[in-house]
């Protein structure tokens, strides 16, 4: 019944979010990246000029592009659970022998999962494109390897921005004040943990935890960042989004368990 429920929710999620045009126009912007990277690698400004690599274009146009995949995978799921309510559409799913636990998990466990899938193919595109275009220093299998690290890296931060942006959703049933906190938060997050650096419990704050590439030894993925306190590792900023996503997924189980979903 879950299996069923997360195909009905990726059909659409499909026909309704134009998958095809938001791939289209990602190409489109890798490609105008790699346009813009190949003319400042290859223009005589008078300096020395340092080429552009095929890995760290691609790295480049995930740490650039991402952004546009976590806005859309969240529209995705928060039109999930908004347009339900709006067209009535809930009531049908409530009429089946199916639990509200059910149907919230497999709108954002199939959006994560389109996530995925988005990101594996902005670092496919964008790989394929920077070999074209740019030398390979790197191996074929470092390559992959980097590409795969990056995307294991920042998948715990879509899943706490999916999680923040299912609880708003769930609680305010407003896509544009879903959508835009869940903006706000990732524009401003960094901004708020700088101006707390002065305390000790700032390293608690979800905002200081979500860049996890800090503490990769790779050097294309770690470009001289570290972690904002020295106590901090990998394994505390995994535990601090996976205790604060619990808790959204708690609170917005709850108030979807007990809100009138036939209103």
């Amino acid at each position: 019944m879950f299996l069923s429920l997360m195909q009905n929710e990726w059909t659409k999620a499909y026909y309704r979010n134009k998958f095809l045009i938001f791939g289209i126009v990602m190409l489109f912007l890798v490609a105008a990246g790699a346009g813009i990277s190949y003319f400042f690698s290859n223009y005589d400004f008078g300096e020395p000029v340092t080429p552009t690599t095929s890995l760290e274009f691609a790295v480049n146009s995930l740490n650039n592009l991402s952004m546009i995949v976590l806005i859309f995978t969240t529209i995705v799921l928060i039109s999930s659970v908004t347009s339900e309510y709006k067209s009535g559409t809930m009531k049908q799913l409530l009429i089946r022998p199916i639990s509200r636990t059910s149907i919230l998990l497999s709108k954002w466990v199939t959006t994560f999962l389109i996530s995925i899938i988005f990101l594996l193919v902005l670092a496919a595109i964008s790989f394929i494109v920077g070999s074209i275009l740019f030398e390979n220093e790197a191996s074929f299998v470092d390559s992959i390897s980097t590409l795969g690290l990056w995307i294991l890296y920042n998948l715990p931060a879509f899943f706490f921005f999916l999680t923040f942006g299912l609880c708003i959703a769930v609680a305010t049933r407003n896509s544009a004040l879903s959508i835009s906190s869940v903006i706000v938060l990732y524009f401003i997050g960094t901004t708020i943990t700088l101006f707390l650096l002065r305390f000790d419990w700032v390293k608690y704050l979800i905002t200081a935890n979500l860049t996890l590439q800090e503490y990769s030894s790779n050097e294309y993925l770690n470009f001289g960042g570290e972690p904002i306190m020295g106590s901090m590792s990998l394994g505390f900023s995994l535990g601090v989004i996976a205790v604060y996503s619990i808790i959204l997924l708690v609170i917005a189980h709850l108030v979807f368990k007990k809100k009138d979903v036939l209103s």
